[in-house]
């Protein structure tokens, strides 16, 4: 999986590529670790370029927000696909997560 990281006003955009699954989820979660541990206040993460995310890759996001919850640091998801969107209104993660399609 190729992630890109571009510097924001307030924070960081991240904007995986490909499938975010138990084979891939370690280095989203790696990158998520990086930026949280530098304090980083706000992380959008912009899903357009993602085909598919399983529970692993999700778990990886909520780990995400709980580390950056704990120093009031925020966690946008922007772009996200239908089909993703779907997977996260399902499972209720729309109401945790502050999403823009």
């Amino acid at each position: 999986m190729k992630i890109i990281v571009e510097e924001i006003a307030d924070g960081k955009t991240i904007k995986p590529h490909g499938k975010i699954d138990i084979l891939t989820s370690a280095e989203l979660r790696s990158m998520l670790n990086d930026l949280t541990k530098k304090k980083v206040m706000l992380i959008v993460v912009d899903l357009e370029q993602v085909t598919y995310i399983d529970s692993s890759g999700l778990a990886t996001l909520l780990e995400g927000l709980k580390n950056l919850k704990e120093y009031d640091g925020k966690m946008k998801l922007v772009n996200v696909p239908e089909r993703i969107l779907k997977v996260l209104s399902l499972m209720k993660l729309d109401m945790i997560f502050d999403i823009s399609k």
